[in-house]
């Protein structure tokens, strides 16, 4: 399976997310390629979106691999909105190690909120392991032969911070 892009698979996993998913929330992006996907989703729901800082520990020599995640402690807007609901739906535009995401739903978890994954594609390893740690998964397309999540992309450029700025400020406007 391949997307046409970001918006493509945001697209095709916010038509399988909105069957499944009831009551209200908030959709969480893992900036910043996820981001744009989890707009789709959170406008798909009608639920807010925000960000979840959780960055990938990259191997010495190959910073692409990742070896480990930690999520950086969110602003203050952030833990607010947190205390308000009781779902979120933690979103990437793929998953290939699962370290970034496995931070995230054990940081999530510890606030005493159901997880949601919700994600484009996934590597078959990576989703039989996180799947057993999240409270719901969702995923188009895992993957068995997944070298780079950007193979299953036509186009899949790098998202600047400017991008995921600009997102999350059309939402402040709305």
């Amino acid at each position: 399976m391949i997307f046409k892009d970001r918006q493509d698979a945001g697209e095709r996993l916010a038509d399988l997310v909105v069957k499944k998913v009831q009551g209200i929330g908030l959709v969480l992006g893992i900036p910043r390629g996820g981001v744009v996907v989890a707009k789709i989703v959170a406008d798909k729901l009608n639920w807010p979106l925000d960000i979840l800082a959780a960055k990938k520990i990259g191997a010495p020599g190959n910073p692409e691999l990742a070896v480990g995640a930690k999520v950086k402690p969110p602003a203050p807007q952030l833990v607010k909105k947190l205390r308000q609901v009781k779902q979120v739906i933690l979103v990437d535009d793929g998953i290939a190690t699962g370290y970034t995401m496995e931070a995230g739903i054990k940081y999530l978890q510890g606030q005493s909120l159901k997880v949601i994954v919700a994600v484009p594609v996934a590597a078959q390893d990576s989703a039989e392991r996180l799947k057993k740690i999240a409270d719901q998964w969702f995923c188009v397309y895992e993957a068995d032969n997944l070298m780079a999540i950007g193979q299953f992309y036509e186009e899949f450029s790098q998202v600047s911070d400017e991008e995921v700025a600009e997102l999350l400020n059309k939402l402040l406007e709305e």
